[in-house]
């Protein structure tokens, strides 16, 4: 029955155990390990029971715990990052997003920075809980050639089911056995990027793929796309991107054309475009084509239609039309 299904992770190799310790010890752990203040309150008196193992990986940190009693947890996450909330055993009725839910044994959650979170956990409640460090996961959107339609990633405050085979199930479950002193620093940050792109295709959020992925491998590419997604809406010269490269407008040119087939204001231009259209489809703040088209440099509304038609395929008016709430 959907009650009593059990996640099954092979949790084997780990920085650091904890058995039967106090609240008072796990929430200390909890907080010097980077997930936040937790406040654990005993419903009963009765002897507990309580694990802990922990382990970081590649800048993410790992955490797997149980109190062993019925009790009250509040949690604060501060500003420490986006985390993936996954309960193994047991349930939890847990207060978020001004709305009570309840995860049973398989069910999973993405807690955002800064969120506040009350929960009331069964005797028998463990929970796997990864934090990915914000700039690590926007960092992470920009490399894999996604789209944020949001200043910041956002996910839908909504219980999942955690999917038990799969890219997400494996990538998770092979880094909780992984020895991290046979693995480089390289692969290490890989496994965790993965994961990490495993988890924006699981967890509805604000990402979307652009078509300018990954034309080119080539480092002063690769350097100006991220500059440009992190300026997007600012006004950018072909002068800048050249002295960024350090290298001559002519040289920047070539290279583009080389590697890109593009001229540098059209790169940036389709990038702005993408964003544009990554924002119509999924900020429900949106109200106007205007409104997104000022936010990204464009001050002719006809030309930015026709634009956007061109590489996106409609026009925006459509986008926001369709996507619309």
């Amino acid at each position: 029955m959907y009650w009593c299904v059990v996640m099954r992770f092979d949790f084997s190799v780990y920085d650091l155990q904890a058995v039967d310790a106090s609240t008072q010890t796990l929430a200390s752990i909890l907080f010097n390990k980077g997930f936040g203040e937790y406040h654990f309150t005993e419903k009963t008196r009765q002897q507990k029971q309580s694990t802990l193992k922990f382990k970081a990986f590649g800048g993410l940190s790992i955490v797997e715990y149980g109190v062993g009693i019925a009790s009250y947890v509040s949690m604060s996450n501060a500003d420490l990052g986006y985390q993936l909330h996954v309960v193994l055993t047991g349930h939890s009725t847990e207060q978020c997003h001004n709305s009570g839910r309840m995860l049973r044994a398989g069910d999973s959650m993405m807690i955002m920075p800064k969120e506040q979170m009350i929960s009331y956990d069964s005797t028998d409640c463990k929970k796997l809980i990864v934090t990915i460090p914000t700039e690590f996961l926007h960092q992470t959107v920009r490399e894999f050639g996604y789209f944020c339609a949001t200043e910041q990633i956002h996910f839908a405050p909504v219980v999942s089911r955690f999917p038990m085979a799969g890219p997400l199930f494996n990538l998770l479950n092979d880094m909780l056995q992984q020895d991290k002193s046979a693995l480089g620093e390289r692969a290490l940050v890989y496994y965790c990027k993965l994961l990490s792109g495993a988890i924006l295709n699981v967890f509805h959020n604000t990402v979307v793929p652009g078509s300018l992925s990954a034309e080119s491998l080539h480092r002063h590419i690769t350097r100006i796309r991220h500059y440009v997604l992190d300026n997007i809406t600012t006004d950018i010269t072909i002068e800048e991107l050249a002295h960024l490269c350090q290298i001559s407008r002519k040289s920047l040119y070539n290279l583009f054309e080389r590697e890109t087939g593009l001229t540098p204001s059209t790169y940036v231009r389709r990038l702005k475009l993408e964003s544009a259209h990554a924002e119509l489809k999924n900020n429900e703040r949106i109200k106007n084509v205007t409104q997104v088209a000022l936010k990204y440099g464009f001050t002719n509304l006809g030309r930015f239609s026709a634009q956007y038609r061109e590489q996106i395929g409609e026009l925006p008016s459509q986008t926001l039309r369709d996507f619309s709430y």
